[in-house]
């Protein structure tokens, strides 16, 4: 049994990355927030990548545009996939294909817009998958911050999806149900894509209930956030 956690990350190019966050506070700081919480999500993969050999999952980096821009920041034995499909269902459909993980394998994809997530969160996904077939964790917009599965999901399940939506996590539920998959959740988080969202996080941030976040630490003071 193989323990994989996937990053889905693109470039954070003005214009680009953060776009709803753009909108408040301009795209060339939405792309160093980008920035920041990707190398923030990477550190933590990493860190998770130390643990013991029974617990430490081996890390995929799922990318777009050119794997260049992202080496220089791994100092792991990263996996590197090419992204492809035109929606989050068909780019974890197309990304368990290259993985080709056994019936029992266990794997997990997240985003870069959720380094506050506890590692602790990501040992649970892994643990639910003993008894279930995915794993979710809901976000307070009706979406999901993390989604896990043990072997794989049938072609096309995810078709169904309203993506970028209050019901993505509703829907992604019923359309693994509907292929017989039992289903856990995980505590409710937040990624950040917004002004608002990124307040919250400056706000648990200065009140220590957080693991370090080097890099978000250096760019919020240096934008003065």
């Amino acid at each position: 049994m193989t323990r994989r956690l996937v990053l889905f990350a693109k470039p954070p190019l003005p214009g680009h990355a953060k776009t709803r966050l753009a909108e408040q506070i301009g795209p060339a700081a939405a792309a160093r927030i980008a920035e920041a919480l990707l190398h923030d999500t990477i550190a933590l993969a990493e860190s998770l990548a130390e643990r013991a050999p029974a617990e430490a999952p081996k890390l995929v980096l799922a990318y777009t545009d050119s794997q260049d821009w992202f080496t220089p920041s791994l100092t792991h034995d990263w996996r590197l996939i090419e992204q492809r499909g035109d929606d989050l269902g068909k780019r974890i459909e197309n990304a368990l294909a290259d993985l080709d993980p056994a019936p029992d394998d266990r794997t997990l994809f997240i985003g870069m817009d959720c380094p506050q997530m506890p590692p602790e969160r990501v040992a649970e996904a892994f643990e639910a998958l003993e008894d279930a077939n995915a794993v979710l964790g809901p976000c307070d917009d009706g979406g999901y911050y993390l989604i896990g599965v043990r072997g794989g999901i049938p072609e096309g399940v995810l078709d169904s999806v309203r993506w970028s939506t209050t019901q993505a996590m509703s829907d992604t539920v019923a359309a693994l149900e509907s292929a017989n998959m039992t289903v856990a959740e995980l505590l409710p988080g937040y990624d950040v894509d917004t002004a608002e969202d990124l307040q919250r996080l400056a706000r648990e941030m200065a009140a220590d209930a957080l693991d370090d976040l080097a890099n978000l630490t250096k760019t919020l003071a240096d934008l003065g956030i």
